[in-house]
């Protein structure tokens, strides 16, 4: 259950510019910088920074850092870092990560996780501690359905949404009549591949599975070839689905290609080298360039390209954070009753969190992009249902 700490804010529409405004101050409120007017806080961020899944990542926490930025422009008197914890989107990895956050009362806010299975692993651990998470990317429905941590939010929408907006992708807008459904076995992937195959009913003709590590797809592609479906589904992410899309490219199976959001990312043109022209990602995440005001262009300008996966999720996490620094919150019950009574408007949606931690449906929006010259384009949001 979600403790019930909303609070009457009324209408706190939180843009960028009420989150640059000076930091509020508190009477006695301890926190990890001190108490008062002292306004020293650390906000973590944990996921993939290297590896094979990375892109799916460093676009948000760039994301953060430009919001973290642009408030310090007019926020001499707050001191806020951005600390980064490199789990490779391994739950193992994650698990110590979570651990150091949770046990140094210098942080009030985490970013993450980043992928569904780090953050199933660590959610237990920051609602112990009264920690608040805002994920930017992990979309698992059951992160708030089965043992809910009071603490955890969410700014993108849940696959449960994402799975019915691809089936209804695969059959009313690419018109497929067969489909054959792929997922890696992970706990990302198995219930996203579960939804498209509810979605899609007696349209699937055959699915299968692979394997975290996986390199050689040579049965699960004779299987495919067998079944001559004119759409391929894969659930997973990008380091198996690279291979796993050469391989299937170069056995002639010219079936178009749709992934999930995991392979949503410069990682999996990378990897799928030229087998991935053509190849459709859904995200349930705007495009960058029409998010609101200016953002696509200050990402540009400091990171020096593009706004990549996440990047204005990213951007929405860490403003949320600072609006409510500035709102007062100087110790982490303070930051979690502001963020579950939070409802502003931010570059990609507008929020307000349920009793759950997630936003609202009707606010989601799912896009699918086309790899073109080797790069993900945004192509078109998919019609709710």
């Amino acid at each position: 259950m979600r403790r019930n700490t909303r609070f009457g804010l009324g209408a706190v529409v939180v843009s960028l510019a009420l989150a640059v405004s000076a930091c509020g101050t508190t009477d006695d409120n301890e926190a990890g910088g001190g108490s008062g007017d002292d306004c020293k806080f650390n906000i973590g961020v944990m996921g993939a920074l290297s590896g094979s899944n990375a892109s799916v990542v460093l676009p948000s926490v760039n994301g953060a850092e430009l919001a973290l930025k642009q408030w310090e422009d007019e926020n001499d008197d707050c001191d806020i870092t951005l600390e980064k914890f490199d789990t490779e989107g391994d739950p193992a990895k994650a698990t110590p990560a979570a651990t150091k956050m949770a046990t140094d009362e210098t942080f009030i806010g985490v970013m993450g996780g980043a992928f569904s299975g780090e953050t199933r692993a660590t959610k237990a651990t920051f609602d112990d501690a009264s920690l608040t998470m805002i994920s930017q990317s992990a979309t698992a429905t059951d992160l708030t359905t089965e043992e809910p941590a009071a603490v955890f939010h969410r700014v993108i929408g849940y696959d449960e949404v994402q799975g019915a907006a691809i089936g209804r992708y695969l059959r009313d807008v690419a018109g497929a009549k067969k489909v054959f459904v792929v997922d890696d076995s992970t706990t990302y992937g198995e219930p996203l591949a579960s939804k498209v195959k509810e979605e899609l009913g007696d349209l699937v003709v055959d699915s299968d599975k692979t394997q975290e590590g996986q390199t050689e797809f040579s049965a699960v592609v004779s299987k495919i070839e067998s079944a001559e479906p004119d759409a391929v589904f894969y659930a997973g992410y990008a380091a198996e689905a690279g291979p796993f899309l050469k391989q299937l490219r170069d056995a002639g199976v010219t079936a178009t290609f749709v992934g999930g959001d995991g392979l949503y990312g410069a990682d999996f043109p990378k990897a799928a080298g030229d087998a991935s022209e053509g190849a459709i990602i859904t995200c349930p995440c705007l495009p960058a360039d029409q998010a609101e005001g200016t953002f696509a262009e200050d990402y540009e300008a400091e990171f020096g390209e593009a706004p990549g996966a996440y990047a204005a999720e990213g951007f929405d996490v860490m403003t949320i954070f600072l609006a409510g620094i500035k709102d007062g919150a100087r110790d982490r019950a303070a930051m979690e009753e502001f963020v579950d009574g939070y409802e502003g408007t931010g570059l990609t949606k507008e929020y307000a969190f349920d009793e759950k931690g997630d936003v609202a449906e009707e606010n989601v929006v799912i896009w699918t992009y086309k790899v073109t010259d080797g790069a993900l384009a945004a192509e078109q949001e998919i019609p709710k249902a």
